[in-house]
């Protein structure tokens, strides 16, 4: 593992915990399947969810006439939790707007992250400037947390000293016991690899902690196990799954290699109840696409055991999961064929059918 100090300070970080996720109370076995309302767009990806307060959740992804293109922008739909409907998209933020706000040139959005805290609500999101997302880098934006949102930026991430380029965002971020959070985010150049990024409670990046020294490795995911974490990784251009769990989110142990496989697809881990499980996809028997299934697996004693499909497709994809234990149920979001983001909730009693 390596720490990556910000500026000319190199004081030790002080230590920090995850924050334990919600417990969920046993009810009778529950789960939906919903379709947000689209934006009018042909293409829609790369789902994120956050809770604004106890009445409503928050929805974003891109969406455009195609993935890197100009016109692409991030679409928002809030759901109410009293009537459990999803509300008529709307625009969040474009590429010119993200230009005007940074005062320099943005070509094209991709990856969303939404993050609440402190009555505050953060978006991160991959911008690019020219070329694709090798050139991209991350903007961290923050709303008031109620709508109508109105959007000031922060900072564009200075992830490194030299160009900046190719960090993106994809998964969820994990408060922590400081009152900050950590960002998982990965680089795309060359080797591939994940960074996890600390931020304190004023919003400042703190430091940088490169977990391992894995190549190809995107788009880490984590959820808080025992005393600290379990990270998956997802591969790229192998079908190799590594795994890693953490002493302290300062202390990594070395890489596991999983009994599954990763196909270059983008996972999420989530705890229920000290238990971990894992949305991942596998091709169906009937198909050659790897993205046509989506699985959930149940994980134990390093070995992640698969339980059911969650959802499929024979025309496209069922992709890009994203994950929020709210309300006493699991909420997770994802990607249908491009044409649609899909939402899927469930609750302890559904868990306790496998």
């Amino acid at each position: 593992m390596i720490l990556l100090f910000l500026g000319f300070t190199l004081k030790a970080p002080r230590s920090f915990s995850f924050k334990k996720p919600p417990t969920l109370t046993q009810t009778p076995p529950l789960f939906t399947l919903k379709t947000l309302p689209p934006p009018p767009v042909k293409s829609v990806h790369s789902a994120t969810l956050s809770a604004l307060s106890n009445d409503y959740l928050l929805a974003a992804y891109f969406g455009g006439s195609a993935e890197g293109l100009s016109d692409v922008k991030i679409y928002a739909n809030l759901y109410s939790i009293k009537t459990q409907t999803w509300q008529k998209t709307f625009a969040l933020l474009s590429a010119p707007e993200l230009s005007r706000l940074a005062n320099a040139y943005v070509k094209a959005l991709g990856n969303p992250v939404l993050f609440t805290q402190h009555d505050r609500l953060y978006l991160f999101v991959v911008g690019v400037s020219l070329g694709g997302w090798a050139t991209s880098r991350i903007y961290m934006l923050v709303s008031n947390i109620t709508p109508p949102f109105h959007f000031s930026l922060l900072q564009i991430l200075p992830l490194s000293p030299f160009l900046n380029i190719s960090h993106l965002v994809r998964t969820a971020v994990l408060p922590t016991t400081d009152g900050g959070f950590l960002l998982p985010s990965y680089h795309e150049l060359a080797h591939k690899f994940p960074l996890l990024l600390k931020f304190d409670t004023q919003d400042r990046l703190e430091f940088l902690i490169k977990p391992n020294t894995l190549k190809q490795q995107l788009q880490p995911t984590l959820a808080p196990y025992k005393a600290c974490a379990l990270m998956a990784l997802r591969s790229y251009k192998t079908q190799q799954f590594y795994t890693q769990t953490c002493k302290t989110p300062l202390q990594w142990n070395p890489p596991h290699l999983s009994n599954l496989h990763n196909y270059d697809n983008s996972i999420v881990l989530f705890n229920a109840n000290h238990t971990l499980y894992l949305l991942y996809n596998e091709p169906l028997k009937n198909s050659n696409n790897p993205r046509s299934a989506l699985y959930l697996a149940k994980f134990k004693d390093g070995y992640f055991s698969p339980l059911t499909i969650l959802d499929s497709s024979l025309k496209g994809e069922v992709s890009y999961p994203a994950v929020l234990n709210f309300n006493n149920q699991i909420h997770v979001l994802y990607t249908k064929e491009r044409k649609a983001i899909m939402h899927l909730s469930f609750n302890l009693g559904y868990l306790k059918q496998f």
